[in-house]
């Protein structure tokens, strides 16, 4: 999309008599006179006296501040989303880790792999790597990008989710080479593409196998990682990175790590029968969740 700025020059009496002029930049208008480019109105500048130093400064200095933010449709737009920004508002959902002796969730790994495994979870559902924890596209296989894409996101603004998706390490191979992690994913969600009494579609998601293969290099993730918070304020995937990352390992279906998942399944995971109604299903608190600034 062309890049259109538009910015008014300060008008000082005494300074400069530019009553009513306007400083406009937009792509190049070779037609003398008013021209219409992408319905953007160029007024030609009509020069009635030599602009004095101070009123060109400053009018160079507005440009600046009105081209940080772009405009479609006369209307300001918002940047791309930041991982600063943590959770999507149509995705409202937390993540429970279930500990055991295949995955020591409070060492370096257990970090890596939870936020490597929650980001990828974050940034599928808005469809964009930018939503992942910082780090996250640094940490990640080169085409992460087309990852996101391979599983289309079910929720948007128009269909939000709410629930919580929890993890259970199944079993690792270790390779001097790396590690291969496979956990069970179950989860249970609500998204409203109702409205009334039947708003809300909640059900509980079939078990599913993932797969992470992960090597060790450079900067280790930091230890004993948790806290009240969903997401980590800074970079937790220290100089790791994921080789591979297979989001629902179930091909050739069934599996017999998806039916290892399916016979395992935690009794901390509810229960319930799909239902409709006026309200979702409330999501569980992060476990163990990430530390904050007043975390003890």
């Amino acid at each position: 999309m062309p890049f259109r700025c538009i910015f008014f020059a300060i008008l000082v009496r005494g300074i400069a008599p530019c009553d009513r002029e306007w400083c406009i930049r937009c792509n190049k208008a070779d037609n003398p006179g008013r021209a219409e480019a992408e319905g953007v109105v160029v007024v030609n500048l009509q020069r009635r006296v030599q602009i004095a130093t101070l009123s060109a400064v400053v009018c160079a200095v507005l440009a600046l501040a009105a081209c940080q933010m772009p405009r479609e449709s006369g209307q300001a737009v918002p940047e791309a989303a930041q991982a600063s920004d943590h959770i999507p508002a149509d995705f409202n959902t937390t993540f429970r880790w279930i500990p055991n002796d295949t995955l020591d969730l409070s060492a370096p790994e257990g970090t890596f792999v939870r936020a490597f495994v929650e980001s990828f979870e974050i940034a599928n559902a808005a469809q964009s790597t930018s939503w992942g924890y910082p780090g996250f596209a640094a940490a990640a296989p080169s085409n992460i990008a087309q990852m996101l894409t391979v599983y289309p996101s079910k929720v948007s603004e128009a269909k939000p989710s709410v629930g919580t998706v929890f993890f259970s390490a199944l079993r690792r191979e270790d390779h001097p080479f790396g590690t291969r992690v496979i956990l069970c994913r179950y989860a249970y969600s609500s998204v409203r593409d109702g409205e009334g009494t039947s708003a809300w579609n909640s059900r509980v998601d079939a078990p599913r196998p993932i797969e992470i293969d992960f090597r060790r290099q450079s900067d280790t993730p930091p230890i004993k990682a948790r806290g009240s918070e969903r997401t980590p304020d800074g970079n937790v995937f220290g100089g790791w990175y994921a080789s591979r990352y297979d989001f629902a390992a179930v091909y050739p279906t069934p599996t017999a790590d998806q039916r290892a998942c399916a016979a395992q399944g935690p009794t901390s995971v509810p229960n319930r029968a799909a239902t409709r109604g006026a309200h979702p299903w409330a999501p569980m608190p992060p476990s163990p969740g990430w530390s904050a600034g007043n975390d003890v």
